[in-house]
This record gives C-alpha cells, structure tokens and sequence, in this order.
C-alpha cells in the first residue's frame, strides 16, 4: 500500500488542531490517533508515528507532557533526552572533599529528568502550550548541544571499547581531545563555544559569523 510522509509543518500543524479541540490527552496512543485522523483527513496517504508526533509536538512548543516513570536495568544514564531527542545537561553538586560530582541530569527542553537510578518513560499525558515561534538562532543552539551530547556518547563508547585492550593510553588520548572538542572554555572551535557565538550573535542576515570568536566578540568578520 502506497503511504507519504508529511514534513514537520503539516505534522505541526495537525498536532495544533487536535490539541486546540483537546486540550488533555491522557495516553501516547490517544495522541497518535487523533493526530493520524487529523492528517488523513488531508491526505489518506499520510503515516506518521507516535515518536515524530511528540518530538515535534514539544519541539515547536505546541504541547506540553507530564511524565510518568519507572524504574530500568540500564546501566547508564543517557546523554539524549528518550523523549524529545533533545540533550541532556548535567546536574552537578559538590563531594563532601568539595569535588564536583554529577548526581542527575535532566533535559534542557523537555520535563525528562533522571538522578543515580535510571528512569524509562512509562506513561505520558499531553496538554496544549502556548505556542510561540522558535527562532532560527534557538534551533541551531539545540542542534550544538545534541551534538555535544552525541560526542559524551562516542566518550562513553570508546572507553567501554578500549578497556582491557592494551589500548587504553591511545584511548585515553582520543577522549581527551572529543571533550576539547566539546567542552574547551580556550578552544575556538569548541561547541561550547559556538554555541555560545551564536546565541551572541543575534538574527538577521549576518546573524551566524564564522571568523567571530566567544573569547573576541567585537572582532570584525575576515
């Protein structure tokens, strides 16, 4: 059976029309029906599933989601958000020796949190937000700090690869450079601070300016 895949603006625009006729949606499969007959209505050849709903859905501030969890054997805390795709950020205390320590994160855009234990999603209820437009600016900063994100991954992955293989110095060397990649307050081109340029630079035509540096903002472009 033939089927399309409709772009994030037509999904966008059916999850705002069904949250405007039902302002509560008690459960994930409540949503994904209403939002799949709103876009039938438009074009029988639509599918779209539950996962792209919610994610876009909160990304474009449309919805709004209470969540209920349980408990998971998982090993790790995760670095992106299961329930918005967006990162995770650390929260940080500090040890009895005054060490930082992380005792949770949580996500920089959805309510998804997580402490020592590790918590799965096992319930949503959805509600309408007021809607407002993100910006161009908003949209690239979420894009950075899931990337930073996707680098702690390949962190915790290498070093689970290179444990026990006599490897650990060369390892130990790649992992020291993704984190100046992702972290360094010195580095140029560290997401950091990008991320942080961008949110400086402001929109408009110029609005994103390579040769610009967070450490020199008054520098003019080369």
């Amino acid at each position: 059976m033939p089927y399309r895949i409709p772009d994030e603006d037509i999904i966008s625009d059916a999850v705002s029309s069904v949250i405007g006729r039902t302002p509560h949606i008690e459960t994930q499969a409540e949503l994904l029906r209403l939002v799949r007959d709103e876009l039938l209505k438009r074009d029988g050849e639509y599918r779209v599933g539950v996962e792209r709903i919610r994610r876009i859905g909160l990304e474009r501030g449309i919805l709004k989601v209470s969540i209920e969890y349980r408990e998971s054997d998982a090993g790790t805390v995760p670095h992106i958000c299961p329930v918005c795709g967006n990162a995770m950020s650390s929260v940080m205390n500090r040890s009895l020796d005054g060490d930082p320590v992380e005792i949770g994160r949580k996500c920089v855009l959805c309510p998804y949190a997580v402490g020592r234990t590790v918590l799965v999603p096992s319930r949503y209820v959805f509600s309408g937000a007021k809607s407002e437009a993100v910006s161009r600016q908003e949209i690239s900063v979420r894009k950075l700090r899931k990337a930073s994100a996707k680098i702690r991954e390949a962190i915790d992955l290498i070093n689970g690869a290179v444990g026990g293989t006599g490897l650990g110095g060369r390892g130990d060397e790649l992992v020291c450079r993704l984190r100046e990649l992702a972290d360094s307050d010195e580095s140029p081109i560290s997401v950091r601070n990008i991320s942080l340029d961008v949110r400086q630079a402001g929109e408009g035509p110029d609005w994103l300016r390579p040769a610009v540096s967070v450490k020199n903002s008054d520098r003019k472009d080369i």
